[in-house]
């Protein structure tokens, strides 16, 4: 079967390379499948580019990618909804393939996104053997539901992705990374994250080693760890990256983690195998909390471990979640401000999804919501909870060099770190 493959992600600050495209095409192929793919990253007339495509090609069936809702920042908020929407009308009206959607965003949204968008049907997580079998079931004849679960389904750990599939140079000019995965899911339960409580997913270490390899045999110099959190398994963490650095590749690598589980071998393996840069997600609800998953305790441990083994490491922190006050905002600020971190991002407004906890919990803080409260109960639109006031924290923040607001720039933490070297 021709299947059309599209990337939608026209976002380029920076350019992300679609790894999950990637990933489909070798499990496709083996299941005796043609892909043809389409990049709109750096098209000035997508649906004209997407219209002549689906006519050269005529495919059988057309997948669609989809990063992100929008920027899930409220300072200078993009949605990229309509932008999408348009393109699944544009290729409606040029062929009667079957229009499924895959990608990030559908984590945010279930059949809500699915039907804004005009699929028929949606794939909610790994792709690699969901979206095979929903081909063979179509070849059969076989219904298929409008919603496919892809944690159910899995994934297939022993394939050495071959990439490549794209423009790597543009994407990459500036020293942009290309995208790397060791695991899927997340055992953690943050009230505030789409990607809480995924079954754990972990590939094969020589088949990631060997895609490493095959990324610095296409001019890749730097790496960023796709996995919600590199350090979720301490023992097999620790086993791949040891294993990564025996293959001694010319490649930095960056990524996030959380405060703990850490250590002084999995840090001395994270130097080793090349990483650059880290970031540290924490909120500080969660710093205030004395049942919480960790404390100030660990975060400082983990910080000064980096800086042990030459590892530059940047803070992520949500403050101002649901009922938190103000003291635990501060008391999380003062702490931040002499952790020892490299630099320290500070978000106020946390976007909600329908998916996740938060957004039932802020309904009860209606006064402190922001953007498309009204006729928006899917949250497609974006909203924002904001529990902090910013008349406050921000004065706040400016008095240390460290401390930078989420949605100020458009940077992203690699970037940040780096240009504080110079």
């Amino acid at each position: 079967m021709r299947v059309a493959l599209i990337n939608t992600n026209r976002y380029v600050e920076p350019p992300t390379i679609p790894v999950g495209l990637e990933y489909l095409l070798a499990p496709l192929e083996r299941a005796g499948h043609e892909a043809r793919i389409l990049d709109l990253a750096f098209s000035v007339d997508p649906e004209a580019e997407l219209a002549r495509f689906l006519e050269d090609e005529k495919p059988a069936v057309v997948g669609f990618t989809f990063r992100n809702i929008d920027t899930a920042l409220y300072q200078g908020n993009i949605s990229f909804l309509e932008d999408t929407a348009r393109l699944f009308e544009t290729a409606r009206s040029c062929t009667g393939a079957p229009l499924f959607v895959g990608g990030a965003a559908t984590a945010c949204s279930g059949e809500a996104l699915r039907a804004r968008l005009g699929a028929d049907h949606m794939v909610r997580g790994p792709g690699e053997v969901a979206f095979p079998r929903a081909l063979d079931a179509l070849a059969a004849g076989r219904e298929l539901p409008r919603v496919i679960d892809g944690w159910a389904a899995g994934i297939v750990g022993d394939i050495v992705h071959t990439r490549g599939a794209f423009d790597y140079a543009r994407y990459l000019a500036g020293g942009n990374p290309a995208g790397l995965e060791f695991r899927k899911g997340c055992e953690w339960g943050c009230a505030y994250c789409v990607e809480r409580r995924r079954p754990m997913l972990t590939r094969d270490i020589d088949a990631v080693v060997a895609e490493a390899g095959r990324l610095a045999e296409l001019g890749v110099s730097m790496i960023f760890m796709c996995d919600c959190e590199v350090n979720h398994d301490l023992e097999r963490t620790t086993e791949f990256l040891e294993a990564l650095a025996r293959e001694e590749l010319p490649l930095a690598w960056s990524g996030y983690f959380k405060p703990v589980p850490f250590g002084d071998r999995l840090a001395q393996a994270v130097a080793a195998s090349g990483c650059s840069s880290l970031t540290l997600a924490v909120t500080s609800a969660e710093l205030s909390d004395e049942a919480g998953p960790y404390t100030e305790e660990d975060v400082s441990t983990f910080l000064a471990t980096c800086r042990d083994r030459g590892i530059k490491a940047a803070v992520d922190i949500i403050v101002g979640m649901p009922g938190e006050s103000q003291s635990s905002v501060e008391r999380a600020v003062d702490f931040m401000e002499g952790c020892g971190a490299t630099t320290v991002g500070v978000a106020s407004q946390v976007r909600l999804y329908e998916t996740i906890p938060v957004t039932e919990e802020a309904a009860y803080f209606s006064g402190q919501l922001l953007g498309a409260v009204e006729d928006n109960p899917s949250r497609l639109m974006p909203v924002f909870f904001a529990g902090i006031d910013t008349s406050w924290l921000e004065p706040r923040l400016s008095r240390s060099g460290i401390f930078t607001l989420a949605g100020a720039e458009r940077k992203v933490n690699y970037q940040v770190v780096s240009e504080s070297d110079s």
